[in-house]
């Protein structure tokens, strides 16, 4: 009976406790939409307490986001993405949560989803590749800047540090134990004033003492103030405040109080006054950070204006005429999805700020453009750790030299949340530009390695990779990109003398690899088809190391990648065959990437008494088409137009050279024949014991020969005519090889690949015999030395006969 009654009256409240839960939910959204965040996290607690609602768990997990509370943050949006039909943001958001808390392994796999899901926002590409250079990020400045917490920092947020009149000042909502407690409703601290404290004229960067003063009374309210600039004349400050003017409040459309920027002028006494709303604000939208140029004529802020690239975009106004102008945005170069915040631009023109959306290391990061023309920028480059960190990293400031100044930084083992950090370096900047050499544009993805800290960095789109280097220090950069030659140049700083910021620029010009190659095929000219399984040694003049050996397969064919400013020469071999050789394939001062079209014909000597290579040499240097320079066509060896096909898309048809079926001027490929076998035919005079002059360039080509095919071994025969003793003549054959022997021996041929035989006239290539009268002419046919194939390393096809016993020859030549 009692869990009758129980049950009753939980039916009977289920409606007044399901309308207080959706009245929860309400006051939840709404004090979210008014920035109220610490309250809204109070009430999704309490509602999610009592029911698990996707909508409480987003809401919550934007709190937390907002003020910057990335663990609960990274706990929310944990559950989050794994709801049903998710939204991609929500994984962009777990990702840099994730990276935030040093989770990069994790957090890379949420960003490239968010990457697939939503391909447009560049954040998610950034983020994650940022993951793969966090170990570039946070080492490649190591030992150049030193970084100091300064005793000023309390427990609450303390930011946006500036230099002004020999002190610091910057904005803190700590509590001073004031009378009237304001609070602001996103953090739940009180509102943010500027404070100042003394700087060391001694010691760079340093405050003289912990003891901070309100900075001035005109310029603070009970409203925020942040992020102070001061002109170059020193008479006029920027600074940040909420749109409270004049003791009055102008809200938006929502009932919000947004950041404008104002001015105040110094007067005699030195006091700040005549403050004044800039005419580029807006009660509808934030403008906020203001840094002034060095000339005092345009000044940097952020704003979320319509019209921008992300949540807060960097912006500029001018002045002309003592009028600022309407605001411009700085360009998606500098501008994400993102924010974009706390500009500075120091005295050369280079444009520090801080960013979540561009490549780094996790939160907010610190980065600097430098100028390209009056109103473009470079790539953002991240100024790497120490001065970022896998934390908030913002608020950055230079003073005097450009070697030391401040900034902001929510990281572990500060004094409270946002903490205010002295930095000095002892170095100078350095940018290294790498280009195409012959393009002379810029190159993206370049590897540069740096000889004295081994770190590798990655070139940006604009070719660029910036870091500093000590004083006085000179470093090798190798740099080494895809499709280009590795160059490397050696670079140095200016002593500590020189001007503080001044960028040393180094200028890299990178060779593109060459597309030379080498083609063709190899053919067996027994039956004229493609030879299969021949080895092809390619090698060349220029001390690199070529191709190795490569076999052909069914179809003969092969293809070789050649170097610049080389000559090569191209072997065929195969057990079985005389080797075929193309030589002169020279790739030096030439500037376009021909493809060398080489075919090479491999003639067997594989009679078992060995063969007698007979193809004259004018025979021999017409084995196959070539192309003739006086017609612009390409013949065949009786002068007609020929046909064939060269693969790779290259034909000729009717002595006409077609690229992909389209007509090719003469000259732009480049046909080359293999060397075929030949006849090496010396002739001499009578009793003469060395071939004559006309049989010289003969001689030569059995050199070539031999050196082509370096494990032939050859009988060198000599024959004479029939006029004289048949055993004189086998005696004068015999030194006449002996002396062919010996030429070669001298040209470097190894004797023992050689053997010399004389025959006499026992082998008359006419009928010009004993008692047969004939020319001079025919006898002189008879007169020759041949060379023939009789074996292979070592390994004979036939043996020689014995060598027979010769008297000395009175009178002979040699």
């Amino acid at each position: 009976m009692k869990n009758k009654l129980l049950s009753l009256l939980l039916l009977l409240l289920l409606p007044a406790l399901l309308a207080a839960q959706s009245a929860r939910l309400k006051r939840a959204n709404e004090a979210m939409q008014d920035l109220d965040y610490m309250t809204a996290i109070v009430e999704y607690q309490q509602v999610l307490q009592r029911e698990d609602l996707p909508e409480a768990k987003i809401g919550l997990a934007e709190c937390y986001r907002k003020i910057n509370d990335t663990e609960n943050a990274e706990y929310w949006y944990g559950q989050i993405v794994r709801l049903p039909n998710t939204k991609p943001v929500n994984k962009l958001y777990y990702g840099m949560m994730l990276q935030a808390n040093g989770k990069c392994d994790v957090a890379r796999l949420w960003l490239k989803q968010y990457e697939k899901e939503a391909p447009d926002d560049a954040r998610g590409q950034f983020l994650a590749k940022a993951c793969d250079m966090e170990e570039e990020l946070l080492t490649k400045n190591k030992g150049i800047y030193q970084i100091n917490l300064l005793p000023c920092n309390s427990s609450f947020d303390d930011f946006g540090p500036s230099i002004v009149h020999g002190q610091l000042v910057f904005a803190s909502d700590r509590d001073l134990g004031t009378a009237i407690k304001r609070t602001s409703m996103w953090t739940g601290n009180p509102f943010s004033d500027l404070y100042s404290t003394p700087l060391k004229t001694d010691v760079p960067g340093t405050i003289a003492s912990a003891r901070l003063d309100k900075f001035s009374s005109s310029v603070n309210t009970r409203f925020n103030e942040a992020a102070v600039c001061l002109a170059p004349d020193g008479q006029t400050l920027y600074f940040t405040r909420n749109n409270f003017d004049d003791g009055n409040t102008e809200r938006s459309e929502e009932g919000l109080v947004k950041l404008n920027i104002f001015s105040a002028r110094r007067n005699a006494a030195g006091a700040w006054s005549e403050v004044t709303r800039l005419p580029f604000n807006s009660a509808e939208y934030n403008s906020s950070h203001p840094s002034i140029s060095p000339n005092g004529k345009r000044l940097y802020f952020a704003s979320n204006r319509p019209g921008g690239f992300g949540g807060m975009d960097l912006y500029f106004s001018e002045l002309n005429k003592g009028i600022w102008s309407a605001a411009i945005n700085l360009g998606p170069t500098v501008n994400t999805e993102g924010n974009e915040i706390f500009p500075f631009i120091d005295p050369n023109g280079r444009l520090y700020f801080a960013s979540n959306g561009h490549l780094g290391l996790g939160g907010l990061d610190l980065f600097y453009s430098t100028p390209k023309g009056d109103k473009d920028w470079n790539l953002p480059i991240n100024l790497g750790a120490p001065l970022n960190s896998t934390h908030d990293d913002f608020g950055v400031c230079f003073g005097g030299d450009l070697s030391w100044g401040f900034f902001t930084s929510d990281r572990d083992g500060g004094a409270g949340r946002d903490d205010i950090y002295a930095f000095s370096k002892n170095a100078a900047p350095v940018e290294i530009y790498v280009f195409d050499s012959q393009t002379r544009k810029p190159i993206s993805g370049a590897a540069v390695l740096n000889s004295l800290t081994s770190l590798t960095l990655t070139t940006s789109s604009d070719g660029i990779v910036a870091f500093d280097m000590r004083h006085a220090e000179c470093a090798d950069f190798s740099t080494a990109k895809k499709g280009y030659e590795a160059a490397v140049k050696t670079g140095c700083t200016g002593n500590e003398g020189a001007a503080h910021g001044q960028i040393t620029r180094i200028e890299i010009g990178l060779n593109k690899l060459s597309n030379f190659s080498v083609q063709g095929m190899v053919f067996d000219m027994r039956d004229g088809f493609p030879a299969n399984s021949a080895k092809l040694i390619l090698t060349n003049d220029c001390g690199k190391t070529a191709h190795e050996p490569f076999q052909t397969g069914p179809d003969g064919r092969f293809k070789f990648k050649l170097d610049k400013n080389c000559c090569y020469t191209l072997r065929a071999v195969q057990d079985g065959f005389i080797a075929a050789v193309a030589e002169g394939i020279c790739t030096k001062n030439l500037t376009q990437n021909p493809v060398f079209k080489v075919n090479l014909n491999l003639e067997p000597y594989r009679d078992a008494e060995g063969f007698i290579v007979e193809i004259p040499e004018k025979a021999a240097a017409n084995t196959g088409p070539r192309y003739n320079e006086l017609s612009g066509l390409y013949e065949n060896p009786d002068g007609s137009p020929a046909t064939f096909d060269l693969g790779d898309g290259l034909s000729v048809r009717d002595g006409i050279l077609y690229d992909n079926g389209a007509p090719s001027q003469p000259g732009e490929s480049t046909w080359e024949r293999g060397s075929a076998g030949f006849l090496v035919n010396l002739y001499y005079d009578l009793n003469a014991n060395a071939p004559n002059e006309t049989s010289m360039p003969e001689l030569k080509k059995l050199l070539k020969t031999l050196r082509q095919n370096p494990d032939f071994q050859v009988e060198i025969a000599s024959h004479t005519d029939s006029r004289g003793s048949d055993a004189y003549n086998l005696e004068l054959s015999q030194r006449r090889a002996e002396n062919v022997v010996e030429w070669l021996v001298k040209q470097g041929i190894a004797r023992e690949r050689l053997s010399p035989h004389g025959y006499g006239e026992s082998k008359l290539v006419n009928k010009c015999g004993n008692s047969v009268t004939c020319e001079e002419s025919q006898h002189q046919l008879n007169r020759r030395t041949e060379f023939r194939i009789i074996g292979t390393s070592g390994i004979s096809n036939s043996k020689p006969q014995a060598k027979p016993k010769t008297a000395p020859c009175d009178g002979c030549p040699f």
